[in-house]
C-alpha cells in the first residue's frame, strides 16, 4: 500500500479524494438532449449516493463549445442505425454500491449494475451494440466507449458529443464494433473523480476469425482504490488479494488486462507471469505480428492501455500474474495477483527486468501507415508541466506546448488525410496519451521507427524525456479529445481537441449545461 496523492486525500470524505475536472461543471442543470434520447426513469432515480458529488473548477467558463460554429454537419447526426441483421443489446444502470475488496477492505463507490468493474460486455465484430445507460446517482453521467471507432455521437464525452445524463435519466448509445479485441467502457463526466470512483468496466469484441486458440479467456482490470486510511490499495477485478481461475494442464489461456486507474505517479503499473513463457498476441485490442515468447519480462501497462497475453498451461504447477506497484516498481508483490490452476503465488518472486519494449517485438509486416508514408499534415505537441493556474485553481498543470485547456488550440482535419502528431515529453512524468474516435501507428520513438511488428493503438505511453511519432487516418468525422489518460494530468490541463472541419455540436462544456467530460 502506498500512500494517497494530496489530490485524492483533500478533496473529499470516505474513500478517496474527488477531484475536480480540468475543464468542467457541476452535472445539476444539464438541459435535456435533442430528439427525445435523455428520459426519465422514474422513482428509482431518487437514490442518493453516498460519496460527495464531482464538483468543478471556480474558474469554468460560462459556456464553452467545442465544435466548428457554422459547421455543415452536427454530431447528432453522425450515428449507427437503429437496426442490424446481428444485434446486441445491454442495459447498464450508474448507481451507489458499498463493495468489499477483500477482509476488511469495504469501501463506497458508484458502479455499473452494482459492481466495479461493470459487468463485462460481450458481443462478436460486426454487432451493432445498443446500450441504454440508466443514472440511479444524484450527479450526472456518460458512457465514453474507450478504443471503439463509435460514430461521433455514441463518443459519451460531455459538453462535447452529448449532454450528461441526469439524474433519473436515461440515454441510449449505439455503435458497430467493426474491430475486433480488448476496449473498455467508462465515464467521460467528470472523468477523473467518477472512473476512479468506480463506473468502469470492459467490453470484449470476439473476431469473426479465430487468429489465436484460447481454451480459456479470462479478463482483469487494475484499479487503484482509497482505502479508510488514505492508502491507495491495487486491486484485481473486486479483489485486493488473490483471484483464482479454473485451467487446466495443456489448455491454452488468453489473459486480457486493462489499467482502468488514473495511475498518478511517476511510473506505470508493471505486470509480469510467473510460471510458463508468455507471449503478448494484442496491444490495445490490435494484434501483433509474430509475438516471440517472454519470460517473467515486465510489461508496463500506462493509464487506459490494455495488453492481451498467451500461454500454455504447465503439467504441474500453477501460472500466476503478480504486479508491481506504480509507487514501488524495483519489486513484485504477492497481493493483488491472479492465479491459474491449482496453487498459490510463489513465495519468492522474480526480479524486475528490462521492460517490454514493443518497438522491437514482434516480425515486420506491411503497415496500412509508415514513416514514409505522405502526411497531409504534422503537428508536434511538447508535454510538460510546472506550477500555474488551472480554471482558477492553482497548482502543478500539465501543459501542451505550454498551455492549459481551454488554450491548447487544436488540432483541425478534414476527412481522409493522413494526419502525423509528434509528441515531445520534456517532463519527468509518463503520459498516457489517448485519441478518442481514431486508432493511429506508432511510426516511431526518438526518431528510430519501429524494427518489430506494426503497432495500433488508441493510447500511446510516452515515458519522460521521450519523443513518439504516431500517425492516423482522418476516417471519422467528429468532435474528439486527446488528451493524457492519467485522468490528474486531463484534470490539470493536458487536454485538446481533434477537430473536423465541417463537424459543429449544440453542447457546451460550463457552468450553465454542468458538463464537465475531463
Amino acid at each position: 500500500m502506498r500512500r494517497a496523492p494530496a489530490y485524492r486525500r483533500l478533496q473529499a470524505p470516505a474513500f478517496y479524494m474527488v477531484v475536480t475536472l480540468a475543464f468542467l461543471l457541476i452535472s445539476a442543470g444539464c438541459g435535456n438532449l435533442p430528439g427525445g434520447q435523455q428520459t426519465t426513469t422514474g422513482g428509482a432515480g431518487t437514490n442518493v449516493n453516498v460519496l460527495s458529488a464531482p464538483q468543478a473548477p471556480p474558474g469554468l467558463p460560462a459556456s464553452l463549445n467545442m465544435g466548428m460554429a457554422g459547421g455543415s454537419t452536427s454530431v447528432d447526426s453522425l450515428k449507427a442505425p437503429q437496426h442490424a441483421a446481428h444485434m446486441k443489446r445491454f442495459t447498464l444502470v450508474a448507481q451507489p454500491a458499498r463493495l468489499t475488496l477483500g477482509p476488511g477492505f469495504i469501501t463506497d463507490a458508484w458502479t455499473f449494475n452494482g459492481t466495479s468493474p461493470g459487468p463485462t460486455l460481450h458481443v462478436e465484430q460486426g454487432d451493432l451494440v445498443v446500450v441504454t445507460l440508466i443514472n440511479h446517482l444524484s450527479f450526472g453521467v456518460t458512457i465514453h466507449w474507450h478504443g471503439i471507432n463509435v460514430p461521433n455521437s455514441a463518443d459519451g464525452v460531455a459538453g462535447a458529443t452529448q449532454n450528461a445524463v441526469k439524474p433519473g435519466q436515461s440515454y441510449v448509445y449505439r455503435f458497430f464494433t467493426n474491430d475486433p479485441g480488448t476496449y473498455w467502457y467508462h465515464s467521460h463526466q467528470f472523468s477523473e473523480a467518477e472512473t476512479d470512483g468506480g463506473l468502469y468496466g470492459m467490453i470484449i469484441v470476439d473476431p469473426a476469425k479465430t487468429t489465436f486458440h484460447a481454451d480459456v479467456d479470462y479478463s482483469v482490470a487494475l484499479h487503484e482504490w482509497n482505502s479508510n486510511n488514505n492508502q491507495l490499495v491495487l486491486a484485481l477485478n473486486t479483489t485486493v488479494g488473490t483471484l483464482n481461475e479454473a485451467a487446466q494442464p495443456g489448455q491454452w489461456v488468453r489473459l486480457r488486462i486493462v489499467n482502468t486507474s488514473s495511475t498518478a505517479s511517476s511510473v506505470p503499473q508493471l505486470v509480469t507471469l510467473v510460471g510458463a513463457p508468455f507471449k503478448v498476441i494484442a496491444l490495445d485490442g490490435h494484434d501483433l505480428n509474430g509475438p516471440q515468447w517472454l519470460n517473467e519480462t515486465p510489461l508496463p501497462i500506462g493509464s487506459a492501455q490494455r495488453y492481451d497475453l498467451l500461454f500454455q498451461m504447465p503439467s504441474s504447477r500453477s501460472v500466476a500474474l503478480v504486479t508491481a506497484t506504480d509507487s514501488n516498481p524495483a519489486q513484485y508483490q504477492n497481493i493483488p495477483a491472479l492465479v491459474f490452476g491449482q496453487g498459490t503465488v510463489p513465495t519468492t518472486l522474480p526480479a524486475i527486468k528490462p521492460w517490454f519494449d514493443l518497438t522491437t517485438y514482434g516480425r515486420p509486416a506491411h503497415a496500412t501507415i509508415t514513416p514514409q508514408s505522405h502526411f497531409d499534415q504534422v503537428d508536434s505537441i511538447t508535454l510538460n508541466n510546472q506550477v500555474g493556474n488551472s480554471l482558477g485553481r492553482m497548482g502543478m498543470t500539465y501543459t501542451m506546448n505550454g498551455k492549459v485547456f481551454p488554450d491548447t488550440g487544436m488540432i483541425m482535419v478534414k476527412e481522409g488525410q493522413v494526419v502525423k502528431i509528434h509528441f515531445d515529453n520534456q517532463s519527468d512524468l509518463y503520459h498516457p496519451m489517448h485519441l478518442h474516435g481514431h486508432f493511429f501507428v506508432v511510426l516511431a520513438r526518438n526518431d528510430r521507427p519501429l524494427t518489430g511488428s506494426p503497432v495500433y493503438l488508441d493510447t500511446v505511453l510516452v515515458p519522460p524525456h521521450t519523443r513518439y511519432d504516431i500517425a492516423f487516418l482522418a476516417n471519422n468525422p467528429g468532435v474528439w479529445m486527446l488528451h493524457c489518460h492519467n485522468l490528474l494530468h486531463a484534470n490539470w490541463g493536458m487536454d485538446m481537441m481533434v477537430m473536423y472541419s465541417n463537424v459543429s455540436t449544440p453542447y457546451t462544456v460550463g457552468k450553465i449545461s454542468g458538463n464537465s467530460p475531463d
